[in-house]
């Protein structure tokens, strides 16, 4: 069962761990709501006044399929490292437009609304391993960061084969444009489900362009990293563009960085 929980790394040299919490910062729901199986942090929202966590609820199916996930949202208490759940119930999970699961919310403030792209379920199928889900990324609208507006049934970033999986998408806006990165794998097998890292690219935030092949990183040669690399997160930290992604066994491998060969103009959403 996943805890939202952190580390603190030293900015000027993000391999130095200074402090790892060791106790959750949320505990699971009550039985029978939307996520007393498992809470995933995924992106903070910090404004004047308030910060917020949206996280990945998790519950546990006996039948059929393996889980099912919807989106939440918690207050941030910096000072103490706490989380206080906003609801005790997902502010984002199955609808008529989506009835399969939500997850892998990425919350920003640009302009006057607050923007969330985060994955949908498209379809789950039975494969000789066991059941799969097949998802993707999507994107939704709100005028407070509570109350959301999902979108139509097309996805922000279509698949490009049959099968395939596109999670946890992180944004960025730069002097160049937009970018979205995320990571993506195959379904159809044990060996397909080792994730990669994918890019795509915008002008407006809302018509993407895959560009996977100028990811420009890949699995190592041996070592943590050597099965899969996946989850990205991209900051400016100590005068440089960092990557920070999870390594084999969806992050069981290990956490690591990679830094960017030069600095992007990241610009502030507000």
């Amino acid at each position: 069962m996943p805890y939202p929980t952190y580390i603190d790394v030293d900015p000027n040299e993000p391999g130095n761990v200074l402090f790892v919490n060791e106790k959750p910062l949320l505990n699971l729901g009550r039985t029978g709501t939307f996520d007393d199986s498992g809470v995933t942090p995924v992106s903070i929202l910090d404004e004047p006044g308030r910060s917020l966590m949206y996280y990945v609820g998790w519950k546990r199916r006996r039948y059929n399929v393996t889980i099912e996930t919807s989106i939440g949202v918690a207050y941030v208490d910096h000072e103490k490292g706490t989380l206080q759940r906003v609801y005790e119930g997902p502010i984002l999970a199955q609808d008529p437009v989506h009835p399969i699961l939500v997850a892998a919310p990425f919350v920003v403030r640009d302009a006057e609304e607050y923007v969330m792209w985060y994955c949908s379920g498209t379809e789950w199928r039975q494969m000789e391993h066991g059941p799969e889900m097949l998802y993707t990324v999507f994107r939704a609208t709100s005028p407070d960061g509570f109350s959301w507006k999902q979108s139509p049934s097309d996805p922000v970033i279509p698949y490009n084969f049959d099968g395939e999986v596109i999670s946890a998408p992180w944004i960025v806006k730069t002097l160049d444009g937009w970018q979205m990165w995320y990571s993506t794998r195959g379904s159809r097998t044990p060996s397909e489900k080792n994730y990669l890292i994918g890019v795509a690219v915008s002008g407006d935030g809302t018509t993407w362009r895959r560009m996977d092949k100028i990811a420009a990183i890949g699995t190592s040669m041996t070592g943590w990293d050597s099965e899969m690399v996946c989850y990205p997160a991209i900051i400016n930290i100590g005068g440089r563009t960092c990557m920070f992604y999870c390594g084999n066994g969806v992050g069981r491998g290990g956490i690591g960085y990679a830094v960017a060969d030069r600095k992007l103009d990241i610009l502030d959403w507000k």
